[in-house]
């Protein structure tokens, strides 16, 4: 059973106090205030919330309500006036309160309601300051490992790289190389962490503008066609001519396509093939564009296809060549994802391999400047089809 909830009265009139304390005294802890100066002093940290008259004989209850959540935020304050008007309405809720109760309202309604509207209001502050505090303390971790953890690692990497360069005994040598590696690794896994932090956070911008999803996607080929050559994989693309624009941060378009296209090319044994598309296609009836990546790998089992979304995630260890992976790099495409409006999934198919395709929305004033410009861009299809041969292939 939750605890009651201890509220501060503060009013003036003696009956309206007597007739509070008759209707809510068995649902509520509650104190008394009858003046503007004790509704002052009181304690609010001791109070889940407070029910505060506008006029007193030496003071405002507007004037508290402002005081009162300029100390605390998140403080429950429900304005209670004999003024039934829209202006005093409208200035309780100006200086922060939760709520507005005339008085014969709160003298007539069924105490079931005003119990239940109170939690409600409490409950709501509560969650809003655990979320900031929640945020507060990501901002620190993420300030912890920008500065004390990346630092170091980045510094770490540049001695051994000095080291790698340097004439040291060969017996040594293949130990400053796992060295590198691993703290190559770490400093890998440091990044994405910082950057999934990020974007959970709401700590990285997006900067929006009108994109041809075609763009990133070859220049995320283009960057990892030596990836794929290393292992044998063809490369091969089908890319819409005419796709509608999405609004977006190019460059966070990048990082999916560029984690997608590498995961397929990590868990693809060689010989094998990848292939990425781009098509116009809607999602609830709303237009967009998607980004799909197919391979011929090892693909996911049903089980752990509702996880490979989350965080620290990692149904396969390693790639079919022993690659390593953070377990952060899908939980980052489904945030950018999510930012954007969009949405990540993988797709059901009873071929070998694995299909992951992600949806951006139709930019807003592409769409406004042609309604019509979906149905012709599926009247008259056209795609550009072309591959990129890994060594071997």
């Amino acid at each position: 059973m939750s605890p009651r909830l201890r509220i501060l009265l503060a009013d003036d009139e003696a009956i309206v106090r007597s007739k509070v304390l008759l209707m809510l005294g068995d649902r509520f802890d509650i104190d008394q205030a009858t003046t503007a100066a004790s509704a002052r002093q009181a304690d609010m940290s001791q109070y889940d919330a407070t029910f505060m008259d506008i006029v007193f004989p030496d003071g405002n209850g507007i004037d508290l309500c402002r005081e009162i959540k300029a100390r605390d935020p998140h403080s429950t304050v429900v304005i209670t006036s004999s003024m039934e008007s829209v202006d005093a309405w409208n200035q309780a809720f100006q200086a922060g309160a939760d709520g507005y109760l005339e008085k014969r309202e709160l003298l007539s309604l069924d105490p079931r309601k005003i119990e239940l509207m109170v939690q409600s209001l409490v409950e709501r502050n509560r969650l809003r300051r655990q979320a900031e505090e929640t945020n507060r303390r990501q901002a620190e971790l993420l300030s912890v490992l920008s500065h004390d953890v990346r630092a170091p690692f980045q510094a770490l990497l540049g001695t051994i790289e000095l080291l790698r360069k340097s004439d040291i005994p060969e017996a040594a040598a293949g130990n400053v190389e796992k060295l590198f590696h691993c703290a190559k690794d770490q400093l890998e896994f440091i990044n994405a962490l910082l950057e999934l932090l990020r974007l959970e956070s709401a700590g990285t911008s997006i900067r929006r503008s009108a994109v041809d999803l075609n763009l990133p996607v070859n220049q995320s080929l283009a960057g990892l066609q030596v990836l794929a050559q290393r292992k044998s994989i063809a490369l091969e693309v089908d890319l819409e001519a005419k796709l509608p624009r999405v609004e977006s941060d190019i460059g966070k378009i990048l990082q999916v396509v560029n984690n997608l296209i590498t995961n397929a090319i990590k868990f693809t044994p060689g010989g094998g093939r990848v292939t990425v598309r781009t098509r116009s296609s809607s999602r609830n009836g709303r237009p967009g564009a998607e980004i799909s990546v197919e391979d011929t790998g090892i693909g996911i089992k049903p089980e752990e296809r509702a996880k490979i979304f989350q965080r620290f995630h990692r149904g396969r260890e390693r790639g079919t060549s022993g690659e390593k992976g953070t377990g952060l790099g899908l939980a980052i495409c489904k945030e950018i994802l999510q930012l954007h409006g969009g949405t990540i999934e993988v797709v059901d198919r009873s071929l070998p391999g694995t299909l992951i395709a992600a949806w951006f929305p139709q930019s807003e004033k592409e769409k406004a400047k042609d309604p019509s410009s979906e149905s012709k861009r599926w009247a008259g299809q056209e795609s550009r089809t072309h591959q990129y041969h890994g060594a071997g292939t």
